[in-house]
């Protein structure tokens, strides 16, 4: 069903409301995004604040959360970009999240004290999906292509790659001088699976 003109500018005054509350987060950290301090960002009075998230601070970090993860993703693609094969595109993702998680306001919300405060989602978040996704495909991309063996499977491998990433940001983002050894990890196992493909076919 399309959304009605009413619907759309509802869903862009919240969209308003969580970039605002991203660039506090992101200039001073997440304890200086009060709801007075949104809603003078925003440049919209408490009651609409209210109005867009009636449970107040928790759900409007939960959507700034989710925007800082649709700006991982959105980072990591373009930097996905310039990438001539699918393991420097896997590294490209390893480095970017590395990168965003080194930042000490936003890098650390996203990585430490976001996932405490919005909780768990079985799914995952909008940052994780994106790199599960597009890590599947790329794993796919080359098991089709004959660069990974045929009894990989490209959709449990991208769920362990990407939680290995999250977990790779968390430290990045508590110990940001340390964090480049997961780059460099991430490339001794995508070469450990191009590895594997060689042996597999030398033994065929």
């Amino acid at each position: 069903m399309t959304a009605t003109a009413r619907e759309r500018r509802r869903e862009r005054t919240r969209d308003d409301i969580a970039r605002a509350t991203l660039r506090i987060i992101e200039s001073d950290g997440v304890d200086a995004a009060s709801i007075d301090r949104i809603s003078a960002e925003a440049d919209v009075a408490r009651a609409t604040v209210y109005a867009h998230f009636p449970d107040g601070r928790e759900s409007i970090l939960r959507a700034a959360y989710d925007q800082a993860g649709a700006r991982l993703v959105a980072t990591a693609r373009a930097a996905a970009e310039t990438t001539g094969s699918w393991e420097e595109l896997i590294l490209a993702y390893a480095r970017t999240m590395i990168d965003f998680s080194r930042s000490p306001t936003l890098g650390r919300f996203y990585s430490v004290t976001g996932p405490a405060l919005v909780g768990f989602r079985e799914t995952g978040g909008v940052g994780s999906r994106g790199y599960r996704e597009d890590i599947r495909s790329a794993l796919t991309e080359a098991q089709t292509a004959g660069d990974l063996p045929a009894d990989v499977d490209p959709d449990a491998l991208a769920v362990l790659i990407t939680s290995s990433l999250r977990d790779a940001g968390i430290d990045a983002a508590l110990h940001p001088d340390t964090a480049e050894r997961y780059v460099e990890a991430v490339r001794h196992i995508l070469r450990g699976l191009r590895t594997s493909r060689e042996h597999t076919e030398e033994g065929s």
